[in-house]
């Protein structure tokens, strides 16, 4: 499954490694200085070459409004400036960093730019971000006070996300917040951060948004009905709330303040999907990768560089497949896996293509897939494709070899962080299930259980529908196995959490046929190739449904009764 926001890769996530190599020294102000000077000239920052980060850029519309003023004599600086904080609140880095710097060659002691830098940079590069903020006090003196304020704020943030595991540094920082807005209660900047602290780490900035913060975003709304960034961060809290219908009003609102924006798209397809409308999901997310296409083209910048590429093609390959759409969506998954990594997180979600090639009982091509995530640099990846290869080998008939991936899937996943551990242990808890099913194991019943639990638990917007592949997993291994209690079990589950799912209404048509229940097959059946109604015409399943109602037809006019199943 694709991280649920509990855990999942998170853009101003940043791994261990990079935080070790990061030292800071505190003078008596207070202030925080890093011991490497300012990334002036240095070839990378993070996964990207500094040049791109830097490139002039115009003034650009569609990307939705938003105002801070800050301390410079040049129209030109406060634009570009503007330009920069519209692009943070989309989490469009790249683009974030060339407006602060288009910023700064009209005004160099513009220290409100460096600020923003350090925002644009976390996500990427811990050391080029403090960096940044070492200018930005060394510009101080030429701000005001409540741009003192903003720097400070900034800097308390940085040193939670440092010692992310310190409650207190983190409680600092919402503090510093909490004076801010004491003394500027309508300050829209102010409001935003506070919501996005409300998450629960430093990293906060929205993705993860929870109920608390909704009053901060609306807050905003009431200051500007026309802010973006707040109808942006309100269509997570509501999505990640369980209230998709109320998400749906703001993702509205956001992509039309942003129509250039492909992340607002994207949200808007996160939300529509959610609602039952997964077709219409899917031209948003077409919009998005269209959008993200003419923009790699028209500044030759390779699809790698950015974060949301293929995550976007992720969520529109699985909308695909929710359709019957395989062809398509083998595509998209093949796209997204050609793309290289930055993150754990990114590697993680590698996976994609090996989850959907055993879904579809391509075996030996899933191994092939889980082989490359095998040799990936990140352990989080590695425990993952152990886990997968098991499970294409248990496809293949080969248990001892699936144990001996569980074996390795084990270790690999208790070197990992406690962020990173959950997923990796949910694939591994995944394979050693099956494998105790194919033993007819009484354990598998209790470990079952436990996977359902974290399943339905994580119903976020990315791991819902991965959550739905995931029970529809089991419930076909059980299938293979004539295991039709857990079969049942489980398809049941799948229409629980998506009850417009074609593949819920023929997992339930399955069981029905297999108990003799032929009114309940048929009718499933029927609903099954009602939702299949725009799959691939050689669907195997829709083959399989066509097959069923052919042969409950002929039975009916015999007055057979039910078969005993498939």
């Amino acid at each position: 499954m694709r991280i649920a926001q509990s855990s999942k890769w998170h853009p101003r996530r940043v791994t261990t490694g990079i935080v070790s190599r990061m030292i800071f020294i505190f003078f008596a102000t207070g202030s925080l200085v890093a011991q490497e000077a300012p990334h002036d000239g240095h070839a990378h920052i993070g996964w990207l070459p500094a040049e791109i980060l830097e490139r002039p850029v115009s003034q650009q519309q569609g990307i939705g409004k938003i105002h801070e003023a800050v301390s410079t004599k040049s129209r030109q600086a406060q634009i570009f400036y503007d330009q920069g904080l519209a692009y943070l609140q989309s989490y469009v880095w790249i683009e974030a960093a060339r407006s602060f710097h288009q910023a700064l060659r009209s005004d160099p002691q513009m220290a409100m730019a460096y600020v923003g830098l350090s925002y644009a940079y976390s996500p990427m590069d811990f050391t080029a971000a403090t960096s940044a903020m070492v200018k930005a006090w060394e510009l101080s003196n030429t701000t005001s006070p409540r741009e003192r304020q903003r720097i400070q704020i900034r800097e308390m943030q940085l040193k939670a996300m440092l010692n992310s595991s310190s409650p207190e540094a983190f409680a600092a920082f919402k503090q510093s917040l909490d004076d801010a807005l004491a003394e500027f209660p309508g300050d829209e900047q102010f409001l935003l951060l506070r919501g996005n602290a409300e998450e629960a780490n430093p990293f906060g900035n929205g993705q993860g948004c929870v109920l608390s913060a909704m009053p901060f975003y609306e807050k905003v709304l009431a200051v500007s009905a026309d802010n973006f960034a707040a109808n942006h961060f309100l269509t997570h809290c509501y999505e990640n709330s369980g209230h998709p219908e109320e998400a749906l009003k703001f993702a509205r609102v956001y992509v039309r303040q942003a129509p250039e924006i492909p992340h607002a798209h994207h949200m808007y397809g996160h939300v529509l999907r959610r609602t039952g409308g997964m077709l219409e999901a899917i031209v948003q997310f077409k919009v998005a990768d269209t959008l993200e296409l003419a923009y790699f083209k028209r500044n030759n910048f390779p699809p790698t560089v950015d974060w949301h590429h293929p995550h976007n093609l992720g969520l529109l390959a699985s909308s695909y497949q929710f359709l019957g759409k395989m062809k398509q969506a083998e595509s998209l998954y093949r796209r997204a896996g050609a793309l290289t990594p930055h993150s754990d997180f990114d590697a993680f979600n590698r996976k994609d293509l090996c989850e959907f090639l055993l879904d579809r009982g391509r075996y030996s091509e899933a191994l092939a897939a889980a082989r490359e995530l095998i040799n990936s640099s990140f352990a989080l990846a590695r425990a993952s494709g152990h886990s997968l290869a098991g499970n294409a080998l248990l496809g293949l008939n080969k248990p001892t070899d699936a144990a001996q991936e569980l074996n390795l899937a084990e270790k690999e996943a208790a070197t990992l962080s406690p962020n990173e551990g959950p997923p990796a242990r949910l694939y591994v808890a995944m394979l050693r299930v099956q494998i105790l099913m194919v033993q007819r194991s009484l354990d598998a019943q209790p470990l079952l259980q436990r996977i359902a639990k974290r399943i339905a638990a994580e119903n976020g917007p990315d791991a819902w529908i991965q959550g739905l592949y995931e029970l529809e997993r089991i419930n076909r291994a059980a299938r293979s196995i004539g295991d039709w209690g857990i079969a049942k079990q489980f398809a049941g589950l799948m229409f629980e959490r998506a009850p417009e799912y074609a593949g819920a209404h023929y997992a339930v048509a399955l069981s029905a046929q297999h108990d003799g229940e032929t009114q309940i097959a048929a009718s499933e059946f029927a609903l099954a190739g009602k939702a299949w109604a725009n799959a691939d015409a050689d669907l195997p399943e829709l083959r399989e449904i066509h097959e069923a109602s052919a042969d409950g037809r002929r039975k009916s006019a015999t007055g057979g009764t039910g078969t005993a199943g498939l």
